[in-house]
């Protein structure tokens, strides 16, 4: 059975503007559970999710109205959810003037900070978890103080190291890191939206993707060190899924090389087959669609509710 087709009705989310220390405006999304007294049934305080918060960080190029249907299942769930677009994505165009120009490194070290630390500020009754879409779960190891998290749950997130793909996948991931994204932020200005069908990606996004990509630094700054004081110093609970068909972005292999650089947190790496979902495919996308199984919603939604 579909998810979509026993997808339960949900209030609509409450548009949010998040403003980071440098200067940008971030269109969010707020999911609230509906109250005992606005659905007329008690109970509610009995909810798996009642008392847990959950900010989405999405995948690169993937606006936040694509988390929409797994943030409304939540939210059915007692969770309380926050989806949000990184700077130079959809609607987190507008800054103030002199903001600097967005980078990959900007969306975990400023982004991802202003979205937590403005969710904590309006729910501090909440135990607050994370949940990571490919960049969003690895740029959790360059968020500041990224134990606020009490919990993260990273879905096809992964070390994008090119050399980390199997041996049959790997010429065509060293051309993506190596010629296609240097041919278009050095000759355009940027990743035009119709080579991933993603949104478009500003020209340093583009820049970084492809220098984590190139070097075995993986994310690094600007003079080539690797950032890894944020990895191993997480220390909280953490799911990785990896899709076993997903070859071209997360293959379970490169999965597993970023769980490794969590060293102190609490790990564990579950390999997704479409055929143990009655699926024929579900890739690095697949996982948010509506279209995605309503048991692997539900693992997670079960998942995020465990204690810290």
């Amino acid at each position: 059975m579909s998810q979509a087709s026993i997808q339960p009705q949900t209030p609509d989310p409450i548009s949010v503007r998040i403003t980071t220390d440098d200067g940008y405006q971030l269109a969010g999304s707020e999911y609230r559970p509906a109250t005992a007294e606005s659905n007329g049934k008690a109970g509610i305080a009995a909810a798996p999710g009642h008392g847990i918060g959950v900010v989405i960080n999405g995948a690169t190029g993937v606006l936040r109205q694509y988390y929409d249907g797994f943030a409304r299942f939540l939210c059915h769930q007692g969770f309380t959810v926050l989806t949000y677009d990184f700077r130079g994505i959809g609607g987190s165009l507008q800054h103030a003037p002199g903001a600097p120009v967005p980078t990959m490194l900007h969306w975990g070290q400023r982004d991802m900070d202003a979205a937590l630390s403005f969710f904590m500020e309006r729910h501090p009754q909440l135990l607050v978890k994370g949940i990571g879409h490919s960049i969003g779960g690895q740029l959790l190891g360059v968020l500041p103080d990224n134990n606020r998290y009490h919990g993260f749950l990273n879905i096809a997130s992964q070390h994008i190291y090119w050399k980390n793909w199997p041996l049959r996948d790997r010429a065509l991931t060293a051309a993506f890191f190596f010629g296609v994204l240097p041919l278009f932020y050095k000759s355009v200005g940027g990743l035009p939206k119709w080579v991933l069908g993603a949104e478009y990606l500003p020209k340093q996004v583009a820049r970084d993707w492809s220098r984590f990509g190139r070097n075995k630094a993986y994310i690094a700054d600007e003079q080539g060190q690797p950032l890894r004081q944020g990895f191993s110093g997480y220390r909280g609970r953490m799911r990785f899924y990896a899709m076993a068909d997903d070859r071209r972005f997360a293959p379970p292999a490169c999965v597993r090389e970023l769980e490794k650089l969590f060293s102190n947190a609490d790990t564990e790496v579950r390999v997704l087959h479409p055929r143990d979902f009655d699926m024929k495919a579900i890739d690095h996308f697949g996982f948010f669609k509506k279209s995605m199984h309503q048991r692997a919603w539900q693992e997670s939604a079960d998942w995020l509710a465990q204690p810290a």
